[in-house]
């Protein structure tokens, strides 16, 4: 695959992990500019990874796992408010 096509696929990337955490957490912040802060950070640390010969893989699993414990850590709070 191609440099391009590697960079365009982790935008593309960046950008559902941007959705997810910012629609499936209601962290209420979907703005253009924060999907687009998101994806850049995202994509520096994929390139940045592949730089330091490290597998891309584990900088999108470590996207997922923090939109999965903030999403778990808001059912929790939102849980503890309904008691």
């Amino acid at each position: 695959m191609t440099l391009y096509r590697e960079i365009l696929f982790d935008i593309f990337k960046g950008f559902l992990l941007a959705l997810v955490y910012f629609e499936i957490t209601n962290a209420n912040d979907t703005t253009f500019r924060n999907i687009v802060l998101f994806v850049g950070l995202y994509v520096i640390m994929i390139i940045s990874a592949r730089i330091a010969n490290i597998d891309p893989t584990i900088v999108t699993n470590a996207f997922v796992t923090k939109a999965v414990f903030t999403l778990v850590d808001e059912r929790i709070k939102q849980k503890k408010e309904e008691i």
